[in-house]
């Protein structure tokens, strides 16, 4: 029985599925979820990721990284980790940890941690770095008590969310149903006085507004959270972000095309719009700080993109500058990942804008944006 039967067995039988446990099961589940057992990365799978665009966005984070680790203090290589959430095929932390062996060796040298779930993609990562010290988690409870140099690239907007969608009559949860054997959106239970106040949603709210939440989300930030205020260091969250929870965003993406949300569960990408401020009252409730989101063409110009491809430009080679140049444009092209993509920094308490953020000012979020590449 497939994932979809299963699912559409499972209404049948006790009604419909809050959305959220639906997101889960169709994005994780170990036996035939989206991400358990095929590639779902590059131009032969369904999207391609900032590492797959090119090298350069993965130098430019170490660069980075390695500029917090100065700031830390430059601790040796067995007195912090390098993290990385959602690291899928291992592209970016492989473009980063070349970097760090030319300026950085201590860096290089570190233990390193993959947040990944998927059996796939952990088997994958097992032996693409066979040699290394590397070493594989489903939670980012019990790290290691030492500071932590982190990434996490379009890791949250895969995570499961809420949506509370107002009706006449109240807010009410979202949930999926069936109509004559198809995944359809419905209304799932009311939501109590003490949820819309917890969740700061008005009665006096536009008929069919939607809110989302992600506690999944919620739970890791404020996992990484605590630990980067204890023991220091920083992570940069690189993911699709809006500017408010007021509307819907989910979206999901086969073959490079978007497609209903709804059509294919566990075949297509599902993801959604990183609520940024969310994320960022998180950090605050556990003593850190989020620093951003700025747009991610904003900070790769600061941090020297340009200069970087520069360097690798050969007048001999004009197929590779051309590679550089649209590898340039669709990184940090406004109308590109540069615009849509946004980038956060989870760093201890503090005042100032680090390196790249500079530009940050109230208007870097748009609340329309969706999923490109």
């Amino acid at each position: 029985m497939s994932l979809a039967e299963r699912l559409k067995a499972h209404i049948k039988t006790e009604g419909p599925l809050p959305l959220e446990l639906f997101l889960e099961k169709v994005m994780t589940t170990t036996q035939d979820g989206y991400y358990a057992e095929a590639d779902r990365f590059g131009k032969d799978g369904d999207f391609i990721t900032a590492p797959e665009i090119s090298q350069l966005f993965g130098e430019v984070l170490a660069a980075f990284q390695t500029w917090l680790w100065e700031l830390s203090g430059s601790p040796n290589a067995n007195e912090m980790m390098i993290f990385e959430a959602g690291p899928g095929r291992g592209t970016l932390f492989e473009d980063m940890h070349r970097s760090w062996r030319q300026i950085c060796p201590q860096m290089a040298a570190a233990p390193v941690t993959f947040l990944e779930t998927s059996p796939y993609l952990r088997s994958v990562l097992t032996s693409r770095f066979s040699g290394q010290d590397i070493h594989l988690t489903k939670t980012v409870n019990n790290l290691p008590e030492v500071p932590l140099f982190g990434v996490a690239n379009e890791f949250f907007d895969a995570l499961a969310i809420r949506q509370a969608i107002k009706r006449n009559q109240g807010w009410v949860w979202r949930a999926i149903g069936l109509d004559i054997d198809q995944f359809v959106f419905c209304d799932g239970p009311a939501l109590h006085p003490d949820e819309m106040r917890q969740h700061k949603l008005s009665a006096d709210a536009p008929t069919d507004s939607v809110a989302e939440f992600s506690p999944a989300s919620e739970a890791v930030l404020a996992s990484l959270a605590r630990h980067v205020a204890r023991f220091g260091g920083g992570v940069l969250i690189c993911d699709y972000g809006k500017a408010n929870r007021q509307d819907d965003s989910l979206q999901a993406v086969r073959a490079h095309k978007a497609v209903p949300v709804l059509d294919m569960p566990g075949l297509s990408d599902i993801s959604h719009l990183v609520d940024f401020a969310a994320l960022a009252r998180c950090a605050e409730a556990q003593g850190a700080r989020l620093v951003g989101p700025v747009e991610q063409g904003r900070f790769l110009s600061e941090l020297g993109i340009e200069k970087r491809a520069e360097a690798l430009r050969r007048k001999d080679d004009p197929e590779r500058d051309r590679a550089l140049s649209a590898a340039l444009d669709r990184l940090c092209a406004p109308q590109h990942m540069g615009g849509l993509f946004k980038i956060a920094l989870l760093v201890p308490a503090g005042e100032g804008l680090p390196a790249g953020f500079a530009s940050l000012r109230e208007t870097d979020l748009q609340p329309n944006e969706r999923r490109g590449g």
